[in-house]
């Protein structure tokens, strides 16, 4: 696969002070369909993640990039920073809404479309016919996708993974670890954003492991990712994001995006592990009221960050089935 690293500009979009740009980095498989035209797939990670989550590397492992997968099936794959995350702009968090994180992805998306179609992306690829365009969003990202969709129609069809239309709730090891970070979570959407709010919340979560990461994920692996320290990473390794918008802890509560969800009209697949922030995942299909195709599909020993599980490329083949099928 080829990749190419981009900055978009999304000031037009988005009313504060600049310059602020998204990056992102867009795959392109070595054989892009000709004839039925290509699909593609545009991601965007979880809190305390960046788009290296979508392409991971490991020494002594193999088969941690969804990105790699995905560009092998002829698909092609854009992996995104939220405005505010990794080496996307940061703007001031007091006032980052994810209405304005949503308006800079959807900018950032159609502007790697047009420049996929016309040929502009890099003067080694040549235009591109799009069949149809699949909204990929992990925890967080699920949250803005879902945003994107129903305030800006950004794709064909959107996965949300890990998210909750309805409530989102991190699983603990004990119940009243559990009902402890519920309570945590109860910041009404459009309430004032304060740049501590995410240390004061994450202080009162109990366990961050094993909501997180399945026993059987390669303590190497485990120890690349919260070595470090989560959500606030001391360190930040390339998969990670040093930063984290204040708004991200308002996504916790209880009918976030229930407006949102139930204006969505393109097809829906709900992606969750079998330990995920989802209580009821087969209940999710509720929340998407004005959309006439919704799946759900749970995968085996996974927990909430999906792809350092070892039944990752379940999750990764059931997103190019589904995302074949509705583009059909």
């Amino acid at each position: 696969m080829r990749q190419v690293d981009l900055r978009i500009d999304v000031c037009a979009v988005v009313a504060l002070p600049g310059p602020l740009e998204v990056a992102v980095s867009v795959f392109i498989p070595d054989v892009v369909p000709p004839d039925t035209g290509a699909i593609v797939m545009a991601a965007f990670p979880g809190g305390g993640y960046g788009r290296g989550y979508f392409n991971m590397r490991f020494p002594g492992h193999s088969g941690y990039s969804e990105a790699e997968h995905h560009t092998s099936m002829g698909i092609i794959f854009i992996a995104g920073d939220h405005l505010g995350v990794g080496e996307s702009s940061v703007p001031d968090f007091t006032r980052l809404t994810v209405e304005m994180i949503a308006a800079a992805n959807d900018r950032a998306v159609r502007e790697v479309l047009t420049r996929l179609k016309t040929g502009s992306l890099a003067k080694e690829i040549p235009p591109v016919r799009i069949a149809s365009t699949v909204g990929i969003g992990q925890s967080m990202g699920g949250c803005v996708t879902i945003v994107m969709q129903a305030r800006h129609g950004t794709y064909n069809a959107i996965a949300p993974l890990g998210y909750s239309a309805i409530h989102t709730v991190l699983p603990q090891r004990s119940e009243d670890a559990r009902r402890k970070a519920i309570l945590t979570f109860q910041h009404a959407r459009g309430g004032e954003l304060q740049n501590e709010l995410i240390a004061a919340t994450s202080a009162q979560i109990e366990d961050f492991v094993y909501p997180f990461h399945w026993e059987d994920v390669p303590a190497d692996i485990l120890q690349a990712d919260m070595s470090g320290g989560y959500p606030l990473r001391r360190t930040v390794p390339p998969f990670g994001s040093g930063t984290i918008p204040s708004c991200a802890v308002q996504m916790m509560s209880p009918g976030f995006v229930a407006a949102e969800a139930a204006a969505v009209t393109v097809p829906v697949l709900v992606g969750v592990g079998e330990r995920d922030v989802c209580p009821e995942p087969l209940s999710e299909c509720k929340a998407y009221a004005s959309a006439g195709d919704v799946s759900v599909y749970i995968v085996p020993r996974m927990a909430h960050m999906h792809n350092f599980a070892s039944t990752r490329v379940q999750l990764w083949d059931r997103l190019v089935g589904w995302s074949r099928l509705v583009s059909a």
